[in-house]
């Protein structure tokens, strides 16, 4: 198994953070408290932890003072699986499964974390895992590796064990497994056995409650009877008492009506007094009104004459503001056409030296084109490219070790020259070194005058000379399709391939320069669009060059203030091409010259600076104008107000004149007077008359009456709702009752006794022979454990071997049958575990772990998790655990996190991932 990436997510104080691990060894390097223990925290909880879990465990991890989920999320990749797991707990909990080989699967919720789990069991020890596992604070502790099965069959494997034992053994697990779960649980039929007990045992509790109910039901239905012969009894009262409350009630009826009667006649006398009061009150409102109108009409008379004179000042001043408007709005439009006309003359500048600038580009692309061209088919004539070359020096060499194999299997004739004689081998004469040759043809060896030998081949064997054979008819084939005679010539055609592609790329890299990002077609369109454009604006620019010469025979005007040119002449020296005197000193005094672009771009500056002064003296003569007139249009309008006023002023007086004098036409001032003093007396008899006939009616009492009144009906109605549920509730335990009668509960209990019983007595005998296998198995494993002793040795040497690394050559171990060390000797000393320091302690448990990992097969294995460790090693070992943790990377996976970033540095092949705090 190998971690790839885990991911943590509002997880104690990390609100994200995602390290990726390597193959070998993987440093996650942070300060306390960004997340580094957080990590192998995390890892545990994924596989040990549902989702939906609000253990202690689960609120240890979620963020301190939020109200988030802590998540985690690892990908990784174990046996066959590669996959993605996700949870978050405690806020809107998920599970989220994602195996994406070796067939894509997405899960979620418990069929996630079950299917999780399985894959785990299938792919990995899971005690293995653990036990590799080093928590922040356990350092000092020895893993439990004895019972771990990966491990034991690595050990097995290393030890040659004979297994001799393997199959009893195997045969005891199997009948084993017949009775118990992997885990201890019982299965098949032993679980069924127990299973069935329960049922029936669930059953028979069943029952007894049924029956318990149906007892409990006879004595709710007496209970119900006593209750339903209450309640109709007091129907009858409730009935009588109601009666005699509605009597007493309806005796109210001339009080109230009397009292009715007694407060309309107050309400209408207080409404005559009201009204004749209202009438006195408008008649005393139309005479204020009357001398409020006759002031009106003379403060109107003395506002219209002040807005006339206004009006008449507001008019002159407008028609002034109105010329001078008129007058600046000219100039500036004179001076946008000659700013206009300057910046002509500047883009016709800049499009002449970007078609320049195009016109070159183009005819590079066009070079470049033809050259890439010519490569590319130079390139098409030669076939030996960097394949055929390969293919080609392959059969070579293969030709060369059949010859070589062919030659070494023949006869081999070795001759050196031991006299002054002459020595020839063949046709070779033999100098001083000797000859030696293998004989694949008849070779003559002649001394002359001593002797003569004829050395004959033997036959060599057939394959040697087949496979030289099929070496050379490939090579010459290969060498045929090539068109090439030899390797050697092969070799000089793919050095021109070679040459015509570099100059290939050479010119599509100026291609491609050339054309930036753009086509031929393109850039040649833009280049006639730029001829184009540059045709019109010479038009438009002769055209402004006959304007300034008819400008330059028309009497100059006066300007606007004396000493100013004002802006037509400073405009029209813009558009005519000169600068003014800023720029005497640039202009080139040769009669007709081209201007220069700098000579353009300040023509342009003066002209758009004369363009905006007179844009701003047009603005500002506009707004003058446009305050006048506004000023102009308020008098105007002050005017006709006050002229309406005091014709409405006036309208006004002549009504509220008639108006008064109608009313008193109608009635007289004194009248209403009299007709007030009568309503105050009528209005004070009948109050005193209310007050009579409420002071009856409060004696009767009548809220004490309606009170009972309400109480008689409140209580009619809950009795009569009373003796409705009790009478449907009599209905409904006589049906029940009825019901349970025909169940026969009693005799379905007998029966389900009986079945229990027998059950037990199955479930008794089953259970002797699940006892009597697990106690053989025990046994069993028992003569196992001491035969372990037979393969410590290969899990002693691993640690021996890491040790000598780290403390020296002196150093060795002594492990016990549980693989755990029990000694260490180093320089001739022997000191138990126990009684090493805290920092040989931590060392010897890491290098347990390591040896484990490195024992276990890759396929089975788990990665190594050591969490802020070696905290107690010097320099120098920590220098050498750095070479033994490299050497582990090679075969397993190893994650360290710490806060120290050097204690680390010197991993040879070590990933280091860093954390910040969030």
């Amino acid at each position: 198994m190998r971690l790839v990436r885990v991911t943590l997510r509002n997880f104690r104080g990390v609100e994200e953070a995602t390290v990726t691990f390597a193959e070998g060894v993987t440093v996650v390097v942070g300060p306390n408290e960004t997340g580094k223990s957080s990590i192998a925290e995390a890892i545990r909880l994924l596989r040990t932890t549902k989702s939906s879990a609000r253990s202690q465990a689960v609120r240890n991890v979620q963020p301190v003072g939020r109200d988030v989920g802590p998540e985690a999320e690892i990908e990784l990749q174990t046996g066959p699986y590669d996959l993605v797991y996700r949870k978050r707990w405690l806020s809107r909990p998920i599970a989220e499964l994602d195996v994406r080989a070796p067939v894509p699967q997405q899960l979620s919720g418990d069929d996630a974390h079950q299917r999780f789990d399985a894959i785990l069991a299938e792919t990995v020890d899971v005690d293995l895992w653990n036990a590799l596992e080093v928590i922040q604070g356990q350092a000092l502790d020895q893993p439990s590796l004895a019972h771990i099965s990966a491990l034991q069959q690595a050990l097995d494997d290393s030890a040659g064990a004979t297994g001799d034992h393997d199959a009893l053994m195997a045969a005891v697990d199997t009948e084993y497994e017949h009775y118990f779960t992997p885990g201890g649980k019982p299965r098949g039929d032993y679980a069924t056995a127990a299973a069935t007990i329960a049922e029936l045992q669930a059953r028979a509790a069943a029952l007894r409650a049924r029956s318990a109910e149906m007892d409990r039901y006879v004595d709710e239905h007496h209970t119900n009877e006593q209750e339903f012969s209450r309640l109709s009894a007091l129907e009858v009262e409730t009935q009588a008492r109601l009666e005699r409350s509605e009597k007493a009630v309806r005796a109210l009826d001339s009080l109230r009506s009397e009292l009715t009667r007694t407060e309309d006649a107050v309400h209408t006398a207080e409404t005559g007094h009201l009204q004749a009061v209202r009438d006195l009150s408008a008649r005393q409102s139309l005479a204020d009104d009357l001398r409020g109108r006759s002031e009106a009409v003379e403060k109107a008379h003395v506002r219209l004459e002040a807005a006339t004179t206004a009006h008449d000042a507001a008019g002159r001043a407008a028609e002034e503001a109105r010329s001078a408007a008129a007058t600046a709005a000219d100039r500036a439009t004179e001076a946008r056409r000659a700013k206009d006309d300057a910046a002509e003359r500047v883009a016709r500048h800049r499009d002449l030296a970007e078609r320049d600038a195009l016109a070159h580009r183009v005819r590079r692309a066009r070079d470049a084109g033809t050259a890439q061209a010519r490569a590319h088919a130079e390139c098409a004539s030669i076939p030996v490219d960097d394949a055929v070359l390969a293919s080609l020096t392959e059969l070579a060499t293969t030709l060369r070790v059949a010859e070589g194999a062919r030659d070494a299997a023949a006869t081999r004739l070795s001759i050196r020259a031991l006299g002054p004689q002459q020595v020839r081998v063949g046709d070779e004469v033999l100098s001083e070194q000797p000859y030696v040759a293998a004989v694949l043809g008849e070779t003559r060896v002649v001394v002359e005058g001593v002797i003569d030998v004829v050395v004959s081949p033997g036959t060599p064997p057939a394959d040697l000379d087949r496979r030289v054979d099929d070496a050379r008819e490939a090579f010459e084939a290969a060498l045929r399709t090539s068109g090439t005679e030899s390797l050697e010539s092969a070799r000089v055609a793919h050095e021109r391939r070679r040459a015509a592609a570099a100059r290939r790329d050479a010119a599509q890299t100026t291609l491609a320069d050339a054309l930036d990002g753009a086509t031929l077609d393109e850039l040649e369109v833009r280049l006639a669009s730029l001829e184009v454009r540059l045709a019109s604006l010479e038009v438009r620019l002769a055209s402004l060059e006959q304007r300034l010469s008819a400008r330059e025979h028309q009497p100059e005007a006066s300007p606007a203030v004396a000493g100013d040119p004002g802006p037509e002449a400073a405009v029209a020296a813009a558009a005519a091409g000169d600068p003014g005197p800023e720029a005497a000193a640039t202009a080139d005094p040769r009669p007709g010259a081209v201007p220069s672009r700098e000579d353009l771009d300040l023509t342009y500056a003066v002209a758009r600076e004369a363009a905006a002064e007179a844009d701003a003296a047009a603005e500002r003569a506009r707004t003058a104008h446009e305050v006048a007139r506004d000023t102009l249009a308020t008098a105007a309008e002050t005017v006709v107000r006050a002229q309406q006023a005091l014709d409405g002023a006036a309208h006004e007086l002549e009504g509220a004149t008639a108006r008064l004098g109608a009313a008193r036409d109608e009635r007289s001032d004194d009248s209403l007077e009299e007709a007030v003093a009568v309503a105050s007396a009528s209005r004070e008899a009948s109050q005193t008359a209310r007050q009579a006939a409420r002071a009856a009616w409060e004696a009767a009492s009548p809220e004490t009456l309606a009170m009972e009144l309400d109480n008689a009906r409140a209580l009619v109605v809950r009795v009569d709702a009373e003796l409705d549920t009790a009478a449907a509730r009599r209905v409904e335990l006589a049906t029940l009752l009825e019901d349970r009668a025909t169940e026969g509960i009693h005799d379905a209990l007998i029966e389900v006794e009986a079945a229990l019983e027998r059950a037990q007595t199955t479930y008794a005998r089953t259970h002797r022979s699940a006892q009597a296998v697990h106690l053989l198995r025990a046994t069993l494993r028992s003569h196992r454990d001491e035969a372990q002793r037979q393969y410590v040795a290969p899990f002693k040497e691993r640690i021996d071997r890491m040790g000598q690394v780290v403390f020296g050559a002196d150093f060795q171990v002594t492990v016990g049958t549980d693989l755990a060390i029990e000694s260490r000797t180093l320089g001739g000393r022997t000191v138990p575990f126990g009684s090493l320091s805290g920092g040989a302690r931590e060392q010897l448990g890491v290098l347990g772990r390591l040896a484990c990992a490195q024992l276990v097969a890759a396929d089975k294995g788990a990665p190594v998790i050591l969490d802020d460790t070696m905290g107690f090693a010097d320099p120098d070992r920590l220098e050498q655990l750095a070479v033994v943790l490299n050497d582990v990377g090679r075969t397993a996976q190893v994650v360290l996190l710490t806060c120290q970033p050097t204690r680390f540095a010197s991993v040879g092949n070590a990933r280091t991932a860093r954390l910040v705090a969030s």
